[in-house]
């Protein structure tokens, strides 16, 4: 295992020392438009959110669901790329020095933009990466994780339910930040966990790390959270939750702080009821 103290292991460690569990938040980058997007990212920060991970939108997103493929294709549609998605990382980081900063997305948008810039440009700036399609032991998975540990940029590893003890004891060989549970099979925001499955999964991962295992899918509602502030979880991820309440109040509301301030004060009711 490599070990990097970046904001994460300090983050994770910090919580530990407190009994409390990481709140990490998930929006999509450009969504609803640039700038508001960077000021929802402000106001989660503003909420106490621990870790938040920025999503570089994709137009074929194989592991989102509906609610985020279409602040995907939104954010496209509005002309985002992947030079405004790090932008807007970089001014996350001004504004927060923190917050620990994770991108996450698809490999074809790295790839495309170049493996060793991407990390350069990013560094001092993003804590982890998440690369939801980059198989294990190919080259380019290879490429990233050396170029990213030169930045201190730790690669995070993903679990699944399918995910066999002998594939798990393989991923966290070498991983670092933390685990990501993947709580359901399939897509983002259409099932919802279930905490007897997930903490079954979560003592698997354990069994061969100690590195922090945070839970991620089939968490959405403030009734989910407080479910999951009894699990074996390190950290729970809230995605499509999120996504879900910015659509909702960008239909009826174009101001930006006001959009910003709604995404706030959602997660800061999430956060007590993970954590009271």
């Amino acid at each position: 295992m490599i070990n990097l103290e970046n904001r994460i292991s300090k983050i994770f460690k910090n919580l530990k020392s407190e009994n409390k569990k990481a709140f990490i938040s998930f929006t999509t980058a450009g969504y609803p438009d640039e700038d508001t997007s960077l000021e929802i990212i402000k106001s989660v920060a503003d909420s106490g959110a621990n870790i938040h991970e920025i999503s570089f939108p994709h137009a074929e997103a194989q592991a989102d669901g509906p609610i985020i493929q279409l602040a995907n294709i939104e954010s496209i549609k509005n002309g985002i790329n992947f030079e405004k998605v790090i932008n807007i990382a970089k001014k996350s980081r001004e504004y927060n020095q923190d917050i620990g900063l994770v991108m996450m997305g698809y490999l074809n948008n790295i790839f495309i933009y170049g493996i060793d810039k991407f990390a350069k440009e990013v560094s001092g700036i993003i804590d982890a990466v998440i690369c939801v399609d980059l198989p294990e032991d190919v080259i380019e998975e290879r490429l990233l994780k050396e170029a990213l540990k030169k930045e201190n940029i730790a690669l995070i590893k993903l679990v699944t339910p399918t995910t066999s003890d002998e594939r798990i004891q393989k991923l966290v060989k070498d991983a670092d930040g933390f685990i990501y549970s993947v709580n359901v099979a399939g897509i983002t925001g259409v099932k919802s966990a279930q905490i007897d499955m997930v903490n079954s999964q979560i003592s698997r991962i354990k069994k061969y790390t100690d590195l922090p295992v945070v839970s991620g899918f089939g968490i959405k509602t403030e009734e989910d959270v407080k479910v999951f502030s009894k699990s074996n979880a390190d950290g729970i991820v809230i995605g499509s939750g999120i996504v879900e309440k910015i659509q909702e109040v960008s239909k009826i509301e174009t101001n930006k702080s006001k959009i910003a301030d709604f995404v706030k004060d959602f997660c800061s009711k999430l956060i007590i009821n993970l954590n009271s």
